[in-house]
Protein backbone atom coordinates (compact mmCIF):
# COMPACT_ATOMS: atom_id res chain seq x y z
CA UNK A 1 0.00 0.00 0.00
CA UNK A 2 2.82 2.21 1.03
CA UNK A 3 4.51 1.77 -2.40
CA UNK A 4 1.32 2.75 -4.01
CA UNK A 5 0.97 6.06 -2.18
CA UNK A 6 4.79 6.53 -3.35
CA UNK A 7 4.10 5.94 -6.52
CA UNK A 8 1.43 9.24 -6.40
CA UNK A 9 3.69 10.87 -4.69
CA UNK A 10 6.62 10.86 -7.38
CA UNK A 11 4.29 10.84 -10.33
CA UNK A 12 5.92 7.99 -11.85
CA UNK A 13 5.15 7.34 -15.22
CA UNK A 14 2.43 5.15 -17.39
CA UNK A 15 5.14 2.39 -18.63
CA UNK A 16 6.43 2.52 -14.62
CA UNK A 17 2.96 1.97 -13.44
CA UNK A 18 2.16 -0.72 -15.44
CA UNK A 19 5.43 -2.85 -14.08
CA UNK A 20 4.52 -1.80 -10.64
CA UNK A 21 0.54 -2.77 -11.00
CA UNK A 22 2.35 -6.08 -12.57
CA UNK A 23 4.25 -6.92 -9.63
CA UNK A 24 1.90 -6.76 -7.10
CA UNK A 25 -0.93 -8.84 -9.02
CA UNK A 26 1.77 -11.27 -9.75
CA UNK A 27 2.78 -11.84 -5.90
CA UNK A 28 -0.96 -11.71 -4.83
CA UNK A 29 -1.76 -14.49 -7.97
CA UNK A 30 1.23 -16.49 -6.72
CA UNK A 31 0.29 -16.21 -3.24
CA UNK A 32 -3.46 -17.12 -4.66
CA UNK A 33 -2.00 -20.34 -5.89
CA UNK A 34 0.14 -21.17 -3.53
CA UNK A 35 -2.88 -21.31 -1.24
CA UNK A 36 -4.63 -23.53 -3.41
CA UNK A 37 -2.23 -26.44 -3.59
CA UNK A 38 -1.76 -26.63 0.08
CA UNK A 39 -5.23 -26.96 0.66
CA UNK A 40 -5.66 -29.23 -1.98
CA UNK A 41 -2.29 -31.09 -0.51
CA UNK A 42 -4.00 -30.99 2.96
CA UNK A 43 -7.27 -32.99 1.53
CA UNK A 44 -5.78 -35.41 -0.57
CA UNK A 45 -3.48 -36.97 2.79
CA UNK A 46 -3.24 -35.43 6.24
CA UNK A 47 -0.28 -37.76 7.04
CA UNK A 48 3.23 -36.44 5.90
CA UNK A 49 4.38 -37.76 2.54
CA UNK A 50 7.35 -36.22 1.06
CA UNK A 51 6.25 -35.08 -2.27
CA UNK A 52 3.54 -33.67 -0.28
CA UNK A 53 6.20 -31.36 0.79
CA UNK A 54 8.11 -30.65 -2.08
CA UNK A 55 4.90 -29.15 -3.15
CA UNK A 56 4.01 -27.47 -0.90
CA UNK A 57 8.11 -25.95 -0.72
CA UNK A 58 7.51 -25.16 -4.51
CA UNK A 59 4.72 -23.19 -4.33
CA UNK A 60 6.22 -21.24 -1.69
CA UNK A 61 9.54 -20.61 -3.91
CA UNK A 62 7.17 -19.20 -6.65
CA UNK A 63 5.90 -16.39 -3.67
CA UNK A 64 9.31 -15.71 -3.08
CA UNK A 65 10.43 -15.40 -6.71
CA UNK A 66 7.37 -13.06 -7.41
CA UNK A 67 7.94 -11.16 -4.26
CA UNK A 68 11.80 -10.68 -5.38
CA UNK A 69 10.46 -9.60 -8.52
CA UNK A 70 8.20 -7.42 -6.97
CA UNK A 71 10.84 -5.62 -4.80
CA UNK A 72 13.29 -5.39 -7.76
CA UNK A 73 10.75 -3.47 -10.10
CA UNK A 74 10.19 -1.81 -7.31
CA UNK A 75 13.95 -0.44 -6.66
CA UNK A 76 14.37 0.13 -10.22
CA UNK A 77 11.28 2.11 -10.73
CA UNK A 78 11.29 4.36 -7.57
CA UNK A 79 15.58 4.59 -6.98
CA UNK A 80 16.12 6.99 -8.95
CA UNK A 81 13.28 9.54 -8.43
CA UNK A 82 15.11 9.72 -4.61
CA UNK A 83 19.03 9.76 -5.60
Amino acid sequence: MAVIFICFAVNITAVEWLFIITAIFLVLITEILNSAIEYTVDLVTGDYHILARYAKDIAAAAVLFSSLYAVIAGMIILLPYFV
